[in-house]
Parts: structure tokens; sequence; C-alpha cells
């Protein structure tokens, strides 16, 4: 026999486990249940920093410096790992991580340390052309030898019983021997091909399903569908779902689902087509792999299927199945669940959907008359009460109804949603948003995002709604986390990107502020949500300010006299001009329309005039009108913070103490 070829070494393994993780050192991957949760490699090193100094507030600072000792980096790099682990936790509750504002991060668990070291020595001899492990005994005086193979065959020592052999038994064991290592590496290599062409499916879009109707009139059936499925999608946690918002624009025949998929930066979608005859429905229904456009699974209904409610169920369960997920039992009951068992009510609840996501006036009036019809049908319809209410929100927003009369229609519905279906995702952010606007109840508001995100995670509105309450209440960074996240789930929602950036804004974060900005205004040039005025105007660069508030107030409704006029004035007079000229523009137009009282408050704050400001304040806090709620955040009130007036405000909102 040869001599050794390897020096002697000491195995050595090492992990951390809490609750049903387990951060593998020497695996360098964090498992839960036994299921690998994929990480990249810097995510894993800062979760790996966090447990070995478990119950430690770590900074900023430190955590970085620990992550990339070598390297400059912003502190987008960490948000983004952070982000990364807290998904791959489940964490987005800051169970485990825990964000300690302007200070840094605690890892907070009970964390159980195992390490192990293998007591004897390994080395490796060539065995009639077999690559074969030795494994010494301690130091024992005979030199005892015991042998593995690799990989482990019959033969090879277990940790639960040590099988000798002797090198001359061992010589006859090389054929088999060889022929179970080429076998193994055989079927290692296979599944590790396949693990690497075919990686875990994190995100999913749900695109509007096609008809195959001639005159194209199922559009709402096909949106209709993929509204549900999302719903029963959003149930599952180890999946992000894109919301019906951001897919309802691939309603069109001609749309490339693989491009819908890169567009909406997935990993997966699932399209499909529908013909329906009467109640019945004809469906075809694919799940594709958008890295490499493959298959993924398929389903097809040739004969005109009866039940749609069990249709949606079975591709639901299927969808799951394809994934690979592990499902709990909560769950699979939300896979299961139906609103209703009325099948006319289902279409006409899914026409008000498809009228809803129009978001015009006419839209949103036909929506509500759709919802109206489906609980007309089955009272007990919990999800046409949530969408009612959903569509009243947004003509209030708009400016078609007083915000009032909205608080007036909604309050009932909402309450009726929760006493038919306390589980409804909907129906909590519903009543969240009213807790948010109306009634400025800070707690109840959060109490009520909160549940409404964990019976939903996919839920994208729920979470844009609780950035802007975590920023209203001066919590910067966690709003800013939390819109973060927003995007996470919806990264083209146009409203949650400029919000972002009015985040910044009002934390004083200027520069990032302008940077989100002039992101969005790439993807969407000319939008009306970019106000980019506010920010220059806080860095005192008035000239820029001035050209974005023009840009600003020409989207909004000024007209081309008006603008010219803006600007003579700042030529002629400065920025206090400017600002007297708006003021009169405003007032002109107070006398044609509703202007609200509040953007007239901070055209006099700008001037400086704070008897009006605060005049105006109060009429404001007296229509509840909706901007109020960032009355203690907003810069633009910084020149009345010190009055009494102003802090008798902010207590009467329970926005201070």
């Amino acid at each position: 026999m040869s001599q050794p070829e390897s020096q002697k070494q000491r195995p050595f393994h090492q992990s951390f486990s809490f609750d049903d993780f387990t951060l593998d050192l020497s695996r360098a991957c964090l498992l839960c249940a036994g299921q690998e949760k994929r990480l990249r490699p810097k995510s894993f090193e800062t979760l790996k920093y966090l447990i070995a100094n478990n119950n430690r507030l770590i900074s900023k600072e430190e955590l970085m410096k620990a992550v990339w000792p070598d390297t400059f980096v912003t502190d987008d790099s960490l948000v983004q790992c952070l982000r990364d682990i807290r998904r791959a936790l489940g964490d987005e509750q800051q169970r485990y991580i825990k964000t300690v504002a302007r200070r840094g991060y605690i890892f907070d668990a009970e964390v159980i340390e195992h390490s192990s070291e293998t007591p004897s020595a390994v080395f490796t001899e060539q065995v009639g052309g077999v690559r074969v492990v030795i494994e010494e005994i301690g130091e024992q005086s005979d030199h005892q030898e015991r042998t593995r193979a690799i990989p482990s065959t019959g033969f090879s020592a277990s940790p639960f019983g040590r099988w000798r052999m002797s090198r001359k038994s061992l010589v006859f064991s090389i054929p088999l021997l060889g022929l179970v290592i080429a076998l193994s590496y055989f079927w290692v290599s296979s599944s590790a091909k396949r693990t690497e062409t075919k990686p875990q499916v994190r995100t999913i879009a749900v695109l509007p399903f096609k008809p195959l109707a001639a005159d194209g009139g199922d559009e709402y059936l096909g949106l209709g569908m993929a509204d549900t499925l999302i719903t029963k999608l959003s149930n599952l946690r180890q999946v992000t779902v894109r919301p019906t918002s951001a897919v309802r624009k691939y309603i069109s025949p001609g749309q490339d689902p693989l491009a819908a998929g890169r567009e909406q930066r997935v990993d997966a979608v699932l399209e499909g087509s529908l013909q329906r005859s009467g109640d019945k429905v004809r469906v075809t229904v694919r799940l594709i792999d958008v890295r490499d456009g493959s298959p993924l699974w398929a389903y097809k209904c040739d004969e005109y299927c009866e039940d749609i409610f069990a249709t949606q169920d079975a591709i639901a369960e299927k969808v799951a199945g394809a994934l690979v997920l592990e499902l709990t039992g909560e769950e699979r009951r939300g896979l299961a669940k139906r609103y209703t068992e009325n099948a006319e009510a289902y279409q006409l609840y899914i026409q008000g959907v498809f009228f809803r996501n129009q978001m015009t006036e006419e839209g949103l009036k036909k929506s509500i008359d759709y919802f109206q019809k489906a609980i007309e049908l089955d009272p007990k319809y919990a999800l046409a009460y949530a969408g009612q209410a959903s569509s009243n929100s947004p003509r209030a927003y708009f400016g078609h109804i007083p915000l009032r009369e909205a608080e007036f229609k909604n309050r009932p519905l909402i309450m009726k949603a929760l006493e038919l279906d306390d589980t409804l995702a909907e129906a909590h952010a519903a009543l969240a948003e009213l807790k948010l606007f109306i009634e400025w109840d800070w707690e109840g508001a959060e109490k009520e995002f909160k549940r409404a995100i964990e019976l939903n995670p996919s839920g994208h509105l729920a979470h844009h709604l609780y950035g802007s309450l975590l920023m209203a209440m001066g919590r910067f960074e966690a709003a800013i986390a939390k819109m973060k996240q927003a995007l996470d789930i919806d990264p083209l929602s146009p409203r949650t990107g400029f919000i972002l950036g009015r985040d910044y804004y009002m934390a004083g974060q200027y520069d990032q502020a302008i940077e989100q900005y002039n992101k969005m205004r790439e993807i969407f040039p000319g939008h009306a949500l970019i106000e980019l005025g506010p920010v220059y105007e806080r860095k005192g660069m008035y000239d820029q300010a001035v050209k974005e508030y023009l840009e600003a107030y020409s989207r909004s409704g000024l007209s081309a006299g008006e603008i010219a006029a803006l600007r003579q004035v700042y030529v002629a007079s400065g920025w206090r001009g400017f600002w007297s000229k708006r003021l009169e523009l405003a007032k002109a137009e107070a006398e044609r329309k509703p202007v609200q009282a509040s953007f007239l408050a901070e055209l006099y704050a700008r001037l400086g005039e704070k008897d009006q400001a605060i005049e105006w304040l109060e009429r404001a806090y007296r229509e509840r009108n909706m901007s109020l709620i960032f009355l203690k955040v907003d810069p633009i009130w910084e020149s009345l913070r010190p009055d009494p007036r102003f802090q008798g405000l902010l207590r009467r909102m329970r926005l201070a103490p």
C-alpha cells in the first residue's frame, strides 16, 4: 500500500440554531426545518455577525466594517443584505433583527451554538486506482485504522456504528467500491446540475388570462381570474406575488408573458387563456420560468368546467406544488378559501374589480354598482363589501366626493366585511386607512396594518400606507424601510416610488430624495407625482426649485399664462414675489372650485404670515385634509413649530404629548 497523500487533519463543524433555523458555518448556508434558505454571501456574513453578537446592539458602522472590511460601500448595501435576511427569516415584523432608530441593530433570539471535532485523524491512500479515505483511531499504540469511502458506501464507518476491515479485505471490495463511487458521483452531479438550472422561485406574477372569444368581451373575466389567483397565492409566505395593480396593464391579447415577467422582475409568470360559455369556462394555464422560458407546470381543462371555483382552487394548489413549497395548514386553507359559492355574484364582483382598476371617475362609479349587485345576490360576500370600500376611497382622494362622504359610506361596509370574515386582509387594510386619514388613530391604524400584512404578506397597498403612518409619527428609518418593502412587492409602482422620494425629503435626506425622484423620472417621465421643488427649496437652490414648481404646476392644471406670470414675477421680485403671486392665483382658483385649506396654509407659511397660516391649518383640521397627517414631520411647517397654537394643534391630533 502506498504512503499517505495528504497531511493529517481534524474536521471541524460549527453551527448556530434558533427556533426552526440553523446557520451552518461549515456549509455557509441557512436552513429552516432542514430546507435551505437562499442567501447571498454578504447577507450570510451579515447574519453570521449579528448572531455571533446576539443580544448586543451593533451599530451600522460596526456591522458594515465587519462585513466589508476593506471595501467602501453605501448604506444601501447593508439595507439590501438586511432585506435579504428578513425575507429568508420571514422577519418582516422584526422578530429576530430589531432596528434601533439611529443607533443600529440587535439580533434578539435564543441562540444555541453547536461545534464538534472528529477525534480521529484522516488521510487518503490510493488502492487499486481508487481514492480511499483512511481514518485512524485516536492515539492507540497498535495504530488501528478505520476506512471510509467517498461517497459513503455500505462498508463505511457511520456515526452510529463503525465497521472494521483489514487492508486485505479492502482490496476485494475495490471493484464494488469503484462502481458505487461512480454511480454516486453521477447522481450528485446530476442533482447539482438540476439545482443550478432550476433555482427556487421566490417571486411570481399572475397575468390577466386571455379571452379566446372572437369579440374579446371577456377581458373582465381574464383580469378577475388573475385577481382571484393573486388573492389565493398571496397567502403563501415563501413567495412574493405581484399585486393586481401591477399586472392589469398586461390585459391586451398580444402581451409577451416573458417580457412581462422580466419587466416585473419576477422568477416566474402564470399565464393562461379562457373561453366562457354561460357560467362554464374552458381554461389553459402555464407556469413559466422567466429566466429561461421553460415551462414549470401546465394545466388544461379541455371540456367546459362547470365549477369555476373548483378550477381556481385546483390551479392555486397545483402552482404551489410546482413551486415545491411545504405549506402550513393555514396556507392550505388560504388556497382553498372561497368568498362566495354564487357564480353570478362572483361574475359581478370581478366586473367590479375590472372597472375599479381603471381608476377613472366613471370606472369607480361602475365598480361600486357591480359590487352592490354582487352583495344583493350574496349578502355574505365579505370581499364585495371590502371591494366597494376600496372604490370609495380613491373617489375621495381624487376629489370626486368629499372625504366625509367616503367615511360615512366606508365605515359600515368595512365593519360588515370584518363581521363576515375577520381574516380578510383587504378589510383590515381599509379599516387601517380610515383610522389613519380620518380618525388620526395612530395606534389603531398600526394594529390594523400589521394584521393586514400578517394575513397577506404580498399586500402592496397595506405596506405602502403603513409606511405613510410610520412617517407621520416621525419614525423615519422604519418608514423608509417599509416603503422599500412595498417597492419589493411592486417594483414598478410609480406612486410608491415617488413617495419613497417624499419620505427621504421629510426625513431631511435631501440628496437621497433627489436621487430617488430622478430615478423615477427616468422610468415615468412627466409623471404628476414628481415634487422636487420642495427638496431644492430646502437646499437653498431657489432657481432650480422654481423650475421644478412651474413644471409641477403646469401638470396640475395652471394655464400657460399663469405659468408665464409666475416666471416673470420670480425674475422681477425674487422668491417672496413668486409665492405672493402663487397665493394670488390660489385665491382666484378658490372662487371657482374648492382648494385644500392645507395648501393655502403652506403658501402663508412660506410668506412668513404665521397668523394666516395657523388660521388655515385650523380650517384644514376641521375639514380633515389628508396631508395634515404629516404636520409633525413636513419641513414646510418648521417656522411654525415654536408657536404654541401649532403645538396645540399637534396635541389635538395626538402627534405630540
